[in-house]
């Protein structure tokens, strides 16, 4: 567990979401799914004034995100369809971040599967944190991106998608945030498992 952990940290801050994810899932797995819950739901949570902010009408995704944390359920049939019907920066993932988290409480999977949904909903929230904060300071990029994502640049042969997600990925703030995040999400696994 220790290991992990650490293994955690430093994936943190490499930026090793392969590891971070992976990882992450085997030190949830030490717990009870229902406890490892709140590590995605307490970010779901901040986030979702910034998703209601640019989706003041869409009080189904509050509603089903309340449901899960204060019921520990979630209704059979989901919104699989609504990833894309939300296109501002991050929203996408923030959709699917919880959608995962009304899955991991579902009685149909198996708890490895939990664990899956857990951590893809932990993973998701954080994209979708980072996509907000960095398209919300490059607003130029994300329309760029969501309208000439396919064009190819001729002096690099790269498109317009690959550029944006090379400067996204590779700004000095997104890299911060992102290490921030997951060293946060490190230390609230440590605390529910009682590490010292």
């Amino acid at each position: 567990m220790v290991d992990d952990l650490t293994a955690l940290q430093t994936a943190a801050h490499q930026r090793e979401w392969t590891t971070l994810q992976d990882t992450l899932k085997r030190l949830l797995a030490l717990s009870e799914p229902i406890l490892a819950l709140e590590i995605p739901a307490a970010r779901i949570h901040a986030h979702l004034p910034r998703f209601e902010h640019y989706y003041p009408e869409a009080n189904w995704v509050r509603e089903l995100f309340l449901t899960v944390v204060s019921y520990a359920s979630a209704p059979n049939d989901l919104p699989e369809h609504a990833v894309a019907q939300f296109p501002s920066p991050g929203c996408g993932n923030f959709i699917s971040a919880v959608l995962d988290l009304a899955r991991a409480v579902q009685g149909k999977y198996t708890v490895f599967e939990r664990y899956s949904f857990i951590t893809n909903a932990t993973a998701n929230v954080i994209l979708a944190d980072l996509m907000d904060f960095y398209y919300s300071h490059h607003p130029d990029y994300w329309e760029r991106l969501t309208q000439n994502a396919d064009e190819v640049d001729a002096e690099t042969g790269l498109t317009v998608r690959q550029q944006i997600n090379m400067n996204f990925w590779m700004d000095a703030d997104v890299a911060a945030r992102d290490t921030a995040s997951w060293l946060d999400v490190a230390a609230m696994v440590e605390g529910k498992l009682g590490v010292k």
